[in-house]
């Protein structure tokens, strides 16, 4: 049997523990990313209602589906075609204000647009019962 120290053999655990964690963390980002990105093509392909309808039961729940195309149509049809998308920042939280506590990840993109050049979009994804990852939120400023 080999002879490990104590220290190095802790060492070695936490950071494969810690290795395995990152590693999860930037899973579940990526899942949460494509669905945010995944969600936010259809508002740029003006497809509002099929926004409104892969939305999350919360999302919903805010308002009916023709009061989502009519506020969506008015803030978004300004603006013009997105020209480019980045990522900003992403956080998550387990309590917001004005929604029950659940898993949330709040994802920030600075976006392009035809008719203006730099905006800030706020995107809040909610992980749903079935673990899918959807849109709880969405802000643009």
């Amino acid at each position: 049997m080999l002879n490990i120290p104590k220290q190095f053999a802790i060492f070695l655990f936490l950071f494969l523990f810690v290795s395995g964690l990152h590693a999860e963390d930037s899973k579940m980002l990526e899942s949460v990313e494509n669905s945010a990105r995944a969600w936010l093509n259809l508002t740029d392909h003006e497809k509002y209602a099929e926004s409104w309808k892969n939305a999350s039961a919360l999302f919903r729940a805010k308002a009916p589906e023709s009061d989502w195309v009519k506020n969506i149509k008015t803030i978004r049809s300004p603006l013009g075609t997105m020209k480019s998308r980045h990522l900003a920042t992403a956080h998550s939280a387990t309590s917001l204000p004005n929604t029950p506590d659940g898993e949330y990840v709040i994802v920030q993109f600075y976006t392009t647009f035809e008719n203006k050049a730099l905006t800030l979009e706020t995107v809040t994804t909610t992980k749903e019962q079935d673990n899918i990852w959807r849109v709880s939120d969405y802000l643009i400023e």
